[in-house]
């Protein structure tokens, strides 16, 4: 491994002093009411030196999200290639739900969504945008569900990929706005296998 030298060091430091002070400034006001100016005012830095290392203000908050596109590919080679497709969908799933609770935490995903949401983000931002890991894994799955008979034929591959992304979406908003009671693991669970049994050849 190389050794960083003085200024690459820096620059990663500052990085992360722009990506921790970024967060904590949305979690506190808000995304849309936090300017790039703002930001670089509590680091200290220009606003050059943000755009050096984000290319927008909403980069900022995916960075951070992006960390789960490396923990999918490990969960994808942790599932057991003979099961039923539906069963790798929900194990797929079940591990996402425990990332995002245990690791992601509720105040960046709540950044994320209200970014999303915002006008400030373009039509096909991250959350839904098809070339994802963890897209890519479920419609792998969807398509061996399809050829191997578990799935319908009449239903096509991309309507199945968007009702399961939508099982995912619609669990994360309801633990968002929830108490800490809601266990959301195991709604995603109930939620998407009553979703995908519905979806099975002779259901």
């Amino acid at each position: 491994m190389e050794t960083l030298t003085s200024r690459q060091k820096k620059a990663l430091e500052t990085r992360e002093k722009l990506l921790k002070t970024s967060l904590d400034l949305f979690n506190k006001h808000g995304y849309e009411h936090v300017s790039v100016e703002q930001i670089t005012k509590a680091c200290n830095v220009s606003k050059g030196t943000f755009y050096t290392h984000f290319p927008s203000k909403y980069d900022v908050i995916l960075e951070k999200f992006k960390e789960l596109d490396n923990f999918y590919r490990t969960v994808e080679k942790n599932i057991d290639p003979t099961l039923p497709a539906s069963e790798k969908i929900l194990l797929v799933y079940q591990e996402q739900m425990r990332y995002l609770t245990n690791i992601v935490g509720k105040d960046l995903l709540r950044t994320v969504y209200t970014a999303a949401m915002t006008n400030q983000v373009e039509q096909d931002h991250y959350l839904i945008n098809p070339q994802r890991k963890i897209f890519q894994i479920m419609n792998t799955y969807i398509e061996e569900g399809i050829q191997h008979g578990e799935f319908r034929q009449d239903v096509s591959a991309a309507t199945i990929q968007t009702l399961i992304q939508r099982c995912m979406r619609a669990n994360v908003y309801d633990w968002l706005i929830h108490s800490e009671d809601f266990d959301l693991a195991s709604e995603m669970a109930q939620f998407t296998a009553i979703v995908l049994n519905g979806l099975k050849n002779g259901k």
